[in-house]
């Protein structure tokens, strides 16, 4: 991708008030730039697209990861979970001691 369809595309997304960094996106055109071509301009569905693989990167679910690194990241996911888990059950029993709300 070019510097200047980078530029038009931070300034696009930010035009929506979308806060994003010029390496980020840059990587985001080098994702897509397969299915885009050169004289593409930059539209709102790019703007969900972007949003999309923000969210995905990262996790177990992003595009071009070997499994090792998606089970890893799974792994990962569910142990906080379970930290998660541990934390809402603590303040559960917290707040049914404040309450004097007796268990099931």
């Amino acid at each position: 991708m070019s510097e200047l369809a980078l530029t038009k595309t931070i300034k696009f997304f930010r035009s929506y008030g979308l806060k994003c960094e010029k390496k980020l996106v840059e990587e985001w055109l080098n994702a897509t730039s397969s299915t885009k071509d050169s004289s593409h301009q930059v539209g709102e569905d790019d703007l969900y697209e972007f949003n999309d693989w923000c969210r995905m990167k990262g996790t177990a679910y992003e595009e071009g990861i070997d499994d090792q690194t998606k089970i890893a990241r799974l792994l990962e996911e569910v142990n906080g979970l379970k930290s998660e888990i541990a934390v809402l059950k603590k303040e559960k029993e917290q707040l049914e001691d404040r309450l004097g709300v007796t268990p099931f």
